[in-house]
């Protein structure tokens, strides 16, 4: 038996439950940097170099991680069964779209493909009984949902909006709060960005408070601290940031940050444009070529 979830710490968790069978980590941040539409192995690459280009390690060491993520996934036919374990955020939807993307283009042959939604990585023992084998619709929508993601085109994600989600009743909540991580037409901040400048703006002056005040406004958490600190990091940049580094960790609201918290501002147009990849989508030039907006809950395309 083959165990794939979406990182280390349910790892340790399999490990310290004692769950029989083998383990592998999906590893990648899909939310992070470009995911254009490749073959896995090609894709692999790819998401290599975006990986490394965060700072959250050294090229080859990702790229070997990777290469032995996808020798394991090749050699799936040495298990009776693959389980699945993911949970319902958009970190772990666009690992388990990409799982079934995969699995759908293989022969299955004798092995099981099995599902199990983490509720909570204490009852990992109690879960595992109650997997269920991946149905012929859930593939399905795995493979269109992940194709949309990596279109080049983000209409892909908004026409999966007519699917029916209940082979997968998780994904329609994740892709819509996807949808929100695209600039908004009100001051071209991310709803992720938005949040984080808003806890600067109440007070907030230490990371990670302001990570866990923007955290506490997700109806499920899927950032990591890392991509906050990211995010934080790169407000501070340019010849007008949003955010002034006051300490190695703490940051304090600019002038201009204020303006666009308000929505007085934009900051894609301010700062002279924008190099952005979400997904498969590149957002690059003077302006988003796509923007989301917050009060009609609907992606704008700017003509």
């Amino acid at each position: 038996m083959l165990h794939i979830t979406n990182g280390e710490s349910v790892i340790h968790s399999f490990a310290a439950a004692r769950l029989e069978g083998a383990y592998l980590s999906w590893l990648d941040v899909l939310y992070e940097g470009p995911v254009p539409d490749l073959p896995h192995e090609a894709l692999s690459d790819v998401r290599a170099r975006a990986i490394s280009a965060t700072g959250w390690g050294e090229e080859a060491g990702v790229r070997s991680a990777f290469a032995a993520r996808d020798a394991a996934l090749a050699s799936f036919h040495d298990h009776d069964e693959i389980v699945l374990w993911f949970e319902h955020d958009l970190f772990d939807q666009l690992q388990l779209i990409q799982a079934l993307a995969w699995f759908a283009d293989q022969d299955l042959g004798g092995t099981q493909l099995s599902l199990v939604y983490i509720a909570s990585h204490e009852q990992i023992p109690v879960l595992l009984p109650e997997r269920r084998p991946v149905t012929t619709d859930q593939l399905s929508l795995g493979r269109a949902a992940w194709k949309a993601f990596c279109a080049p085109d983000p209409r892909a994600i908004v026409e999966m909006s007519s699917r029916d989600f209940s082979p997968l009743p998780f994904l329609a909540a994740a892709l819509l709060r996807w949808l929100e991580e695209y600039p908004s037409a009100q001051n071209g901040l991310s709803r992720t960005d938005q949040q984080l400048l808003e806890a600067v703006s109440f007070g907030k002056r230490d990371r990670a408070a302001i990570f866990l005040a923007s955290q506490q406004r997700e109806e499920s958490i899927f950032l990591g601290d890392s991509s906050a600190w990211l995010r934080l990091d790169r407000k501070t940049e340019g010849p007008v940031p949003a955010l002034h580094k006051i300490a190695p960790d703490q940051y304090c609201l600019t002038p201009f940050g204020m303006r666009v918290v308000a929505g007085e501002a934009d900051w894609i147009r301010s700062r002279g444009g924008i190099d952005l990849w979400l997904g498969g989508v590149h957002l690059a030039g003077s302006d988003a070529a796509w923007r989301w907006d917050r009060d009609r809950r609907a992606l704008r395309r700017l003509t």
